[in-house]
């Protein structure tokens, strides 16, 4: 792939952070900018359900800042964001006025592909592909906890835990108190207890913390002597130096008195309460001696994603997005069933078909990732026969959109797939499908293309028994009409199969299609 410059901007519950990057030939990139600013875009002790006027005015003026920056740079600009604006009712505020003020598109990221995205960012300077690494990322508003090894996940949660959260429900005025302290330990441990027993079920051999409150708390460390590993070179805590560090911040009543403490920032001095008994509990309850410090999280995190999305290869990664449907479509559909070989074949009927009407400049526009997003909604779209054979197309659209399985998609992509296999049957797509008519314009024109190509790959695998080879397409221009010419599989002595059913249940799915192209659409078997 060719170098050029990649912007992410991470905009978390406390602060905003933006790097900009140059990517060389070879996939990896060299930092030319990094910008944070203290935003406090999220406050409350329970969800985060409603974003401040003044937070909004900050959030938006440090975007058309970063903005500005990434600009000067000629780079590509991705924006993600987290808990703050997962759970806020009023979010579509906030990333409206992003769109038209800043120029940008903010991805709201649900929890797992948060933990995820940190994954890549943290594997980006710690050389620790091989070694399972138990995660930890403390924000402002929640935290993440990721299993993984070779860049791909076992086990990935986010919690509602985050030193804002904490701070806004146990500690929202000087003094702290011995009993709001105690109250707050019961609150984490309890809320803890699930990813305590999955963790200890999967094991893990390394911990790495990232971001603010475990950066700020192992500089704290560092600045006492007690923080710095000569072999590794690193910032680390170990659960001893913690402890001590724990028990001199909550000693210390008053915030103001607590800002002058050696390597804590005076804009943490009111959360690092509540971040640190947390990052506590944590180590205890995870049973964690020694946590390694990576100054890379979700913002580089989101420049490799970018990266692999492009083309990019990384011997260490994996591609999640593929891999994750192909399990789940083995998982649901079970491995070496015919209903698993059925859907592979009506993928590969499905991508030809795009390939095809794209070679002959009938579909035009389209990228390799529209393209993906076909195939996965191809291969999934009969797993809601897992609930039930009636109406399955409706149970399909729910699970993809619904499963935490899926991972390294965005929701609008999610939402994608899932109509693409909502509507690979029954009713066409119209005004009445509220989650259609949700979509932006262009992404509805997508559904419809993909989901009519869909239904005719459908109607070529109706007997299941894969006799279609490959199909071609010839368009005929005079009549605004194509032909999709069938090749049938050979069979061992030599002669084509009977695709007449086929040709049967293919011929009448077409309606959808003819709509999305505004063509005439004729199925026959190609003349050899």
């Amino acid at each position: 792939m060719k170098s050029e410059n990649i912007a992410a901007i991470d905009l978390g519950t406390n602060s905003f952070h933006l790097v900009v990057v140059r990517t060389t030939a070879s996939g990896k990139f060299d930092v030319i900018a990094d910008e944070k600013e203290s935003v406090r875009l999220g406050s409350g002790g329970g969800d985060l359900d409603h974003l401040k006027p003044d937070a909004i005015e900050r959030g938006i003026a440090t975007l058309k800042n970063f903005a500005a920056i990434a600009r000067t740079q000629n780079a590509r600009i991705r924006a993600v964001a987290t808990s703050a604006l997962r759970e806020a009712r009023n979010r579509t505020e906030f990333l409206d006025r992003a769109r038209k003020e800043c120029g940008l598109e903010i991805e709201v990221i649900p929890g797992h592909e948060e933990a995820r995205l940190i994954y890549l960012g943290i594997l980006q300077n710690m050389p620790l592909h091989d070694r399972r690494i138990l995660l930890v990322d403390i924000g402002g508003g929640s935290t993440e906890f990721l299993v993984g090894r070779n860049g791909k996940p076992d086990y990935a949660v986010s919690l509602k835990l985050g030193a804002i959260r904490l701070k806004d429900r146990f500690f929202p005025e000087d003094p702290i108190t011995e009993n709001s302290v105690r109250e707050c330990r019961h609150f984490i441990r309890v809320a803890l207890a699930g990813v305590a027993e999955a963790v200890q079920e999967v094991g893990y051999e390394v911990a790495i913390g990232s971001s603010g409150t475990i950066e700020t708390l192992a500089k704290m460390l560092q600045v006492e002597g007690a923080g710095a590993d000569s072999e590794l070179a690193e910032l680390e805590i170990t659960l001893p130096h913690l402890g001590g560090l724990v028990q001199t911040i909550v000693g210390i009543p008053d915030s103001k008195k607590r800002a002058q403490l050696p390597g804590l920032d005076e804009r943490r001095a009111d959360i690092i309460v509540g971040g640190a008994i947390l990052v506590e509990e944590i180590f205890q309850l995870l049973g964690i001696e020694r946590m390694l410090i990576s100054d890379f999280a979700l913002r580089e995190g989101v420049i490799v994603d970018t990266l692999q999305r492009a083309g990019a290869k990384h011997s260490h990664f994996p591609d999640i997005r593929r891999s994750s449907v192909q399990h789940l479509a083995e998982n649901l559909l079970r491995p070496e069933s015919p209903a698993l070989r059925s859907a592979q074949h009506c993928a590969q009927l499905a991508v030809r078909l795009l390939d095809q009407l794209t070679m002959n400049k009938i579909v035009r526009g389209l990228s390799l990732n529209d393209s993906f997003l076909l195939e996965s909604g191809a291969l999934l779209h009969n797993v809601g026969t897992i609930i039930a054979h009636s109406g399955h197309h409706k149970h399909s659209y729910y699970i993809i959109k619904n499963t935490e399985a899926l991972l390294g998609f965005t929701r609008l992509e999610l939402e994608i797939i899932a109509l693409i296999a909502r509507f690979h049957r029954k009713a066409l797509p119209a005004r009445k499908h509220s989650e259609f008519t949700a979509l932006p314009p262009p992404e509805q024109t997508l559904v419809r293309l993909a989901a009519g190509i869909l239904r005719v790959a459908v109607g070529l695998e109706r007997g299941m028994r894969q006799n279609v080879r490959d199909v071609l397409v010839r368009p005929e221009q005079s009549e605004r009409k194509i032909i999709i010419e069938v090749i049938p599989r050979r069979t061992p002595g030599g002669r084509d199969e009977d695709v007449s059913l086929e040709l049967w249940a293919a011929r009448s799915k077409t309606e959808l299609l003819e709509q999305a192209l505004n063509r005439q659409i004729e199925i026959e078997v190609r003349d050899v």
